[in-house]
């Protein structure tokens, strides 16, 4: 991915990627091993009223206020998290 930027071939505004190991909770502040991190981190997904954001009503909400009336719509629009100044 970062060859991809440098060349210029992915175009955002915002990059994300995660630079420790086992993600965030290996991090530097990190005060358990990160694989115990992971599986606390895993427990507490499991115990999540809504999966993931498709199953969450109120993220379907919100993409309704903008304009998404079902989740192929966002797949219509290209672009549609690049900014152009």
């Amino acid at each position: 991915m970062l060859k991809e930027i440098m060349e210029g071939k992915i175009k955002a505004n915002f990059i994300e990627g995660m630079g420790c190991v086992g993600g965030c909770v290996g991090g530097p502040k990190a005060i358990i091993p990160y694989k115990e991190g992971t599986v606390h981190v895993n427990d507490y997904a499991n115990l999540a009223t809504y999966k993931t954001p498709i199953d969450n009503p109120y993220v379907i909400e919100i993409l309704e206020e903008l304009g998404f009336n079902k989740i192929e719509d966002l797949l219509k629009r290209d672009n549609i998290f690049t900014r152009r100044f």
